[in-house]
């Protein structure tokens, strides 16, 4: 029995080789398997260019080399660190990440102890490298307590996710006295304190009814330091006096 050789090109079996290894990530698939005739047994793979046909005119076997086919997807974003830490009267955030490929920009935002809600802080675009990427950023604002951060990722399709929280603790500012006089006042208030350091304070003066009738800021610098306030234009009755951010308690003030 002869066996007649000829030459062909299987164009749909590579395309239904590409169809079933078009949904592997990083992975060489093969298909094929053994065909028994007459005279033995030929095993063949699906998914090659070029194949050879033997034909007995009873029996026909096509053989051929594998040739893989592979498809690649990028890893999903690696963040391998984020932290905060107080650089003075600010907050450094640092965050390190790996395969960024599909990552847009990122978002920075923050609250505080006292507040329910996070805000928007910043955004920073994506390096978009697939090793290791590193991030700095500083937030000049933070205000005295507790400050909570997290990170949002935005992929290029809209997606997005967040990071673990990570937080920094200002200490409050201290004060070794906070002293009024004279009290009962008539005109006009002394406020006297010793501070720790030099910065800026808030102080408030609070009525009987818990509304706020002086707002002041003041700048004052670190040992003693001396406000005078003109109450004269307030009604009489009792006032609370309250410095915001600052460990000291309240004092009562009674205007005539």
């Amino acid at each position: 029995m002869n066996l007649h050789k000829k030459k062909t090109f299987l164009l749909p079996i590579v395309l239904l080789g590409i169809s079933t290894l078009s949904q592997a990530q990083q992975s060489s698939v093969a298909a094929g398997g053994d065909t028994k005739g007459t005279n033995g047994t030929v095993s063949y793979s699906i998914g090659q260019l070029v194949d050879d046909t033997y034909s007995d005119g009873n029996n026909t076997v096509t053989q051929g080399v594998q040739q893989p086919y592979e498809v690649s997807n990028p890893l999903p974003l690696q963040l391998l660190s984020f932290t905060a830490s107080l650089q003075g009267n600010q907050a450094l955030l640092t965050w390190k990440t790996t395969h960024e490929q599909n990552v847009h920009h990122f978002e920075v935002e923050k609250k505080a102890s006292v507040s329910n809600n996070f805000s928007f802080l910043a955004s920073l675009p994506a390096k978009g490298g697939n090793g290791n990427e590193l991030y700095r950023y500083n937030d000049n604002l933070v205000t005295e307590g507790v400050t909570y951060y997290r990170l949002k990722e935005v992929d290029n399709n809209g997606l997005d996710s967040y990071s673990q929280l990570v937080l920094v603790n200002m200490a409050l500012s201290k004060i070794a006295s906070l002293k009024v006089y004279p009290n009962p006042v008539i005109t006009q208030l002394n406020i006297t304190f010793n501070a720790t350091e030099s910065k800026t304070y808030q102080l408030l003066l609070v009525n009987a009814l818990g509304r706020t009738v002086i707002n002041k800021t003041v700048s004052c610098q670190a040992g003693n330091n001396t406000i005078n306030w003109n109450v004269a234009q307030l009604a009489a009755g009792t006032y609370t006096l309250k410095a915001v951010g600052i460990d000291v308690a309240p004092i009562k003030i009674i205007r005539n």
